[in-house]
């Protein structure tokens, strides 16, 4: 039994790479904003696909567990141990694996395996709609009920789509969009948030279209710089280190906090890490080519978040020799690769040369899911602060930069030694928000006023440019803002 619950909550722990806040603040004065907003949403992981979208059979489609299902494995695994020895049961177990994740899945293609799943789109305002924004006030739809409060909601587009598939075809959905927009409120321009998985549809936008309909553009913890958790994915790297699992389990454990810190202390957790590294040592074909690759793999939007430089590497040790099957994809996300992301700082930088106005906002200090090494540093619970700032140098959450990572200019480097934005790409646009959660949009909060106030910038904003809003902020439980100080955080080791 003890090596059932080992195997099972190790292969979780391998496979989940997205882990699992509402709060209002007094309305703000109504502004006119000059441009209809576009707010492009990021991965919704467990909202954003829908089998049959469109028809009376429309029904949410994501990864979900039933007590029915499990059972069915236990029986299956008790019968492949019996028969098989331990080849038996993981047999079973990669078998139930893929299965629950099987929706997201795509063909050699990049499309969509099952045909009848897909996302549910708006190409008009949300004032066109019902209310299908309602059910949540805080990350995008946090950001979308304080825009429609604050702009109207004939003034504002919720762009959704199907996050899984080819940057350049949600691109072009996004440019419907745009054109809907300037349309309808007989502009020549509209401005733009891109909220995590957004920020690659934005720069495939830009590098496609250009940014001649675009006035202002906020990166709000954007993966338009890629991700590491997809490089290392995609590479190999997967392992445990007992300091990330610890800090990853307890910020989720709630109440049962005190119960992971004893488990670490008392080495059981480094024992689990052990167990889960040895496990992905011996299975490691089995988990890619059972249940990683025809998952993961197959996503056209997975492969376009991977590092330029080592990207090649990916393709490489995903598929070897056998990539005919996935010519499709690979297509695809070649393209996208050479035209987009390995190009992603001239198209911004011409962007901003030809007077589009572009800012970002990264959190930090929340651990990231603790299976691959970037997983230990800096991030906001999804996305690694590093890449949401365009390369800032950042340490592990808990830790401090080193002397030697403490240099250039002092004024972007925060006062608690965790960040220096010296090397960030856009260094005098780039905001970092220590405590937010990923998209830290609660309805009204002083976070969203901060995208607001970018938003409604005349000129070209800076962190300079308001003295409540200083480059380096800590948020508190409602997203109300403060200035970072070198106060111990509440993962500094002690």
């Amino acid at each position: 039994m003890k090596k059932l619950v080992g195997l099972l909550l190790s292969f979780c722990l391998l496979v989940c790479m997205i882990p699992v806040c509402t709060g209002t603040a007094a309305a703000s004065e109504a502004v006119r904003q000059p441009y209809p907003l576009v707010i492009i949403r990021g991965m919704d992981f467990m909202r954003g696909l829908k089998y049959n979208a469109g028809t009376p059979e429309e029904a949410d489609a994501h990864f979900a567990f039933s007590l029915k299902d499990f059972l069915s494995f236990t029986g299956k695994a008790a019968k492949g141990m019996a028969e098989n020895g331990k080849a038996g049961f993981t047999d079973a177990l990669f078998d139930y694996a893929y299965s629950l994740f099987a929706v997201y899945a795509c063909d050699g293609n990049g499309d969509s395996l099952d045909p009848s799943v897909s996302a549910v789109t708006y190409d008009r305002a949300v004032s066109e709609y019902d209310s299908f924004w309602d059910y949540r006030t805080n990350r995008e739809e946090g950001l979308l009920q304080s825009a429609m409060n604050r702009y109207g909601a004939e003034n504002v587009y919720f762009f959704k789509y199907d996050w899984r598939l080819d940057a350049a075809y949600n691109a072009e959905r996004l440019h419907t969009v745009i054109e809907n927009a300037c349309a309808d409120h007989g502009t020549d321009k509209v401005d733009l948030v891109c909220c995590s998985m957004g920020g690659l549809v934005s720069l495939a936008y830009l590098g496609i279209y250009g940014s001649g309909r675009i006035d202002s553009l906020v990166a709000d913890s954007s993966a338009m710089y890629g991700s590491d958790v997809a490089t290392e994915l995609l590479t190999g790297q997967i392992s445990f280190a007992p300091d990330a699992v610890y800090r990853y389990l307890a910020s989720h454990a709630g109440a049962a906090a005190p119960l992971v810190w004893l488990l670490y202390k008392l080495g059981v957790i480094k024992g689990i890490c052990n167990f889960l590294n040895t496990f992905k040592a011996n299975y490691e074909k089995e988990i890619y080519d059972r249940v990683l690759t025809p998952v993961f793999g197959t996503m056209p939007a997975i492969w376009e978040l991977v590092d330029p430089d080592v990207y090649a590497d990916a393709k490489a040790y995903i598929f070897g020799d056998g990539t005919d099957a996935y010519a499709g994809l690979l297509e695809k996300t070649d393209r996208i690769q050479q035209d987009v992301i390995s190009q992603r700082e001239s198209i911004l930088d011409g962007a901003m040369a030809n007077g589009m106005k572009f800012a970002a906002i990264a959190g930090y200090d929340t651990p990231n899911a603790p299976a691959y090494p970037g997983g230990s540093l800096q991030g906001d619970g999804i996305l690694e602060t590093r890449c949401m700032s365009f390369g800032a140098t950042v340490s592990e959450v808990g830790g401090k930069l080193t002397d030697e990572q403490l240099t250039g200019d002092a004024r972007y480097i925060s006062a608690d030694h965790c960040i220096n934005a010296n090397t960030a790409l856009y260094k005098e646009y780039t905001w970092f928000v220590k405590d937010s959660e990923h998209v830290g949009c609660m309805y009204n909060s002083e976070y969203t006023m901060l995208i607001f106030a970018i938003l409604e910038a005349e000129i070209q904003p800076t962190v300079d440019s308001w003295e409540k809003y200083p480059q380096f902020l800590q948020a508190d439980a409602r997203e109300n803002l403060t200035p970072v100080t070198d106060a111990p955080g509440k993962w500094d080791r002690k």
